[in-house]
């Protein structure tokens, strides 16, 4: 029998205020700790069931590669992990988290949300357009119920609210829609926005229009700034009062590592380390076949390992003067804070 169906399901009760939603229930955020803020425990892109005849989902491997990389973090003391998978896209499992949080002791913070539109998959909600029917307020009901009560028959409720642009510095109007529901479930719930970013732009657009719609500026993150290698870019970003991630360390491939070093260094000495959060957005697991990388790009990947920031990020910003007190802000007080609106 499918292990994902003979998990208890977990009786569905408010959420004290001031309490975040993990998967194993409600933690104070005090206890989050040391946090690495957008991960993925599983991933495929939209409509990865159509091959799942020739790469069939396998539970108990999924389960056991986590355990390991779960072990592996926490050797480096790690405590909490936000998956970032959306509604929309291959991997998001409750349960899987779930059961990974209860053996693990991990705390794991689980995303509801919509991906981009180049990415995602948004036929569904497209196709509703066509009716008259207004997506945005759809989605953001979807969104409150799964922060408020739940996702599907699981219990485990959602802890941040996690969407996207594909365009660069353009937002479709699918993803307008996506980014004002967030909003709006962000108002109605206090929960965090992470957002992802395509190439080097895109995230003053999204924090322009989470203003304008007038989001808590202290609730949302945006991810992926990584991506550019400019600081005048992160600067502008910051500008508007939100957080930022460097949440793609490791994909040297994107970024090479002294550029984000020396990128996150200099932010650091310019009194931004208050507003700066790291982390990888490893997957674990690809469903589907596996995608065999080129010889000539996996050097570009080698260090796109759960430890990386651990073991060779934050070493190399001491090296650049970015102290013990800015490390612990960045890992530890801007994850709390998120969440706490400060």
């Amino acid at each position: 029998m499918d292990k994902r169906r003979v998990l208890a399901k977990a009786k569905v009760t408010a959420t004290p205020s001031g309490m975040i939603n993990s998967v194993w229930g409600p933690i104070s955020p005090d206890k989050l700790g040391t946090t690495l803020v957008h991960e993925h425990f599983s991933f495929a892109y939209p409509n990865w069931h159509a091959d799942e005849t020739m790469a069939p989902y396998d539970y108990k491997a999924v389960l056991k590669t986590n355990l390991g990389v779960i072990k592996i973090a926490q050797k480096y003391g790690i405590k909490t992990i936000i998956d970032a998978t959306t509604n929309d896209v291959g991997g998001r499992n409750p349960l899987l988290y779930k059961e990974l949080a209860k053996k693990t002791g991990m705390n794991i913070i689980c995303s509801t949300g919509l991906y981009t539109e180049h990415e995602g998959s948004p036929a569904y909600w497209k196709t509703r357009i066509v009716w008259g029917m207004d997506i945005s307020k759809m989605m953001s009901e979807l969104f409150i119920k799964e922060i408020n009560q739940g996702i599907g028959k699981t219990g485990v409720k959602a802890g941040v609210i996690k969407c996207g642009t594909s365009g660069g510095g353009t937002i479709s109007p699918y993803e307008t829609a996506v980014l004002k529901a967030a909003v709006v479930a962000q108002k109605a719930t206090g929960v965090p926005i992470i957002t992802h970013t395509d190439g080097p732009l895109g995230g003053v657009e999204q924090a322009d229009l989470f203003l304008a719609e007038g989001a808590n500026p202290k609730k949302v993150m945006i991810g992926h700034v990584s991506n550019s290698k400019d600081i005048e870019y992160h600067k502008a970003i910051l500008a508007k009062g939100v957080y930022i991630a460097f949440d793609r360390i490791g994909l040297d491939i994107i970024t090479p590592f002294d550029v984000n070093v020396k990128n996150v260094a200099e932010l650091c000495k310019l009194g931004f380390a208050n507003k700066i959060m790291l982390s990888h957005d490893t997957v674990n697991v690809w469903l589907g076949r596996m995608t065999e990388v080129p010889e000539n790009y996996q050097a570009g990947f080698k260090n796109w390992q759960i430890d990386h920031i651990s073991k060779d990020f934050l070493p190399a910003l001491k090296a650049q003067g970015v102290t013990d007190a800015q490390i612990k802000t960045m890992m530890v007080d801007n994850p709390r804070n998120l969440f706490l609106g400060q």
